[in-house]
């Protein structure tokens, strides 16, 4: 018993030691660059007052993403169904991503975000419909969200075939394309705007144009903003960053 209290009291204090040189090389670090950042200031005065205002304007903007966060987070991380998602339920991050099944760019990102969740398991990605393209399709009066987010609430098993068939589309859907999708699906039924569709579709708007976004695919990662396209590898870094930065359970 000894020995073992002896092994415990030696790994700890040695946990204890790493941590502590390793919040003392951080602080060292950042005192360094403060010194450096104070010396290219002293050297270029004349640069100050744009510096000052990159700091004010990286000061308010964070302020006012921790609040959006903190207003929609609720709606957007715990309403899984209300938003289509797939991955892990028990997830260590999650990727928001607004989308529109009318968008070249978001059928072109599709692809990745399926990759990313087969090789991260840990992943979740959180479909937050945001149709900009268009409202309502030719011939029709509902659009391909809609029909997605009933299809979610009220079929939910075929969802995953109707969100794929819905990306493969080239160009707008139209009612003929939609109602196709729907034969092949079995979610004929699932064409008409019911449920509380309208209302999730607005708030979706709402906070879409609250994070300041102008277009879509537009991605949250670890709170991270990303506007537009990003091809595979670019985003999966910013997704190896978010999970070593993510809390452990």
């Amino acid at each position: 018993m000894k020995f073992l209290v002896s092994v415990f009291l030696s790994i700890t204090l040695s946990l204890s030691l790493a941590l502590s040189v390793q919040a003392q090389q951080q602080n060292t670090d950042q005192s360094a660059q403060l010194q450096e950042i104070e010396q290219l200031l002293r050297q270029n005065p004349e640069v100050i007052p744009s510096v000052l205002d990159s700091l004010k304007s990286y000061i308010e903007n964070k302020a006012a993403a921790q609040k959006r966060s903190a207003e929609h987070g609720a709606w957007l991380l715990e309403n899984d169904d209300t938003h289509p998602w797939f991955g892990a339920k028990e997830s260590a991050l999650e990727i928001v991503v607004f989308t529109d099944y009318d968008c070249p760019y978001c059928k072109r990102l599709e692809p990745h975000l399926q990759k990313l969740v087969s090789e991260y398991e840990q992943l979740k990605v959180i479909n937050i419909m945001t149709p900009l393209r268009q409202g309502e399709v030719e011939g029709g009066k509902l659009n391909p969200a809609g029909y997605a987010l009933n299809v979610w609430q009220n079929q939910p098993k075929q969802f995953a075939e109707v969100h794929e068939l819905l990306y493969a589309k080239s160009g707008l859907h139209t009612q003929r394309s939609l109602e196709q999708i729907a034969r092949r699906t079995g979610t004929r039924s699932q064409l008409q705007s019911v449920n509380a569709t309208p209302t999730i579709l607005k708030r979706n708007y709402q906070v879409f144009r609250d994070f300041g976004l102008n277009g879509t695919p537009a991605m949250i990662i670890g709170g991270r903003i990303i506007p537009g396209y990003v091809e595979y590898a670019d985003l999966e870094k910013v997704v190896v960053e978010a999970l070593e930065q993510a809390p452990s359970n």
